[in-house]
């Protein structure tokens, strides 16, 4: 069984299963603030308790910035792309046959 791990370091929130923190007994662990909540055998389950206890805190994901765009690394990448594109479909366009092919 591969260990499992959803968290939110900045509230101190977690479901986990066969970590360090918590037996390795295939059961889904939700820890709030080092201590365990509850322990659930589906994740389903667990992200049910893991969203009502998160709903009662006051935490809001911090919006993301977009990353500035270099117009000119732009351009390249659109060019390479349609290059790619061309030269994977290139031996689609080619034509078969030899000297004699379409002779009578």
């Amino acid at each position: 069984m591969e260990p499992y791990r959803q968290s939110i370091a900045a509230v101190g929130l977690a479901i986990e299963r066969g970590t360090r923190a918590v037996p390795n007994d295939g059961y889904f662990y939700v820890l709030f603030a080092g201590q365990v909540q509850g322990r659930y055998r589906t994740l389903k389950q667990a992200q049910a308790q893991y969203r009502e206890i998160l709903s009662n805190q006051d935490w809001k994901p911090k919006p993301l910035s977009p990353a500035p765009v270099n117009s000119s690394t732009e351009a390249v990448e659109r060019y390479m792309d349609a290059l790619e594109a061309y030269w994977a479909d290139a031996h689609s366009h080619r034509r078969r046959g030899g000297k004699s092919m379409y002779r009578s």
